[in-house]
Order: structure tokens, then sequence, then C-alpha cells
């Protein structure tokens, strides 16, 4: 059995898709004032997007 963490594994992840499947805030699964809250949070509000509205697919197709 592989023992290694995935990206989908990162509380940043597990909270974005949270928010994307419609999940309360609340339903952050790590203690409060951790890193790993901190980490899904950031996920959850978006934090991990591009500021202007732009997907990241989009930025680098503008940097080519």
């Amino acid at each position: 059995m592989n023992e290694e963490a995935t990206a989908s594994d990162s509380p940043l992840i597990q909270g974005r898709n949270a928010r994307l499947y419609g999940k309360p805030r609340s339903s952050c699964p790590y203690a409060d004032g951790s890193p790993e809250q901190q980490g899904w949070i950031d996920g959850f509000t978006g934090a991990d997007a591009v500021t202007d509205g732009e997907e990241p697919e989009d930025v680098e197709a503008k940097a080519v």
C-alpha cells in the first residue's frame, strides 16, 4: 500500500472541493487556529485562485 500523500489530501484542496460541492464553511474538519484549518479556509474562500478573476490556465496561456 502506498502511504504517500497526494495533492488531493492537502487541506487547501479539501477546502476548495468543499466549496465546489456546496458544503458550508463550518464543515472544516481541522482544529481552530491550526495551519491545516488555515489551508482549508484558504481553499474554501478561493485564496488559491488568481485574484483578477482569471483561471490559472488563462495566465499560463498569456505567458506563451
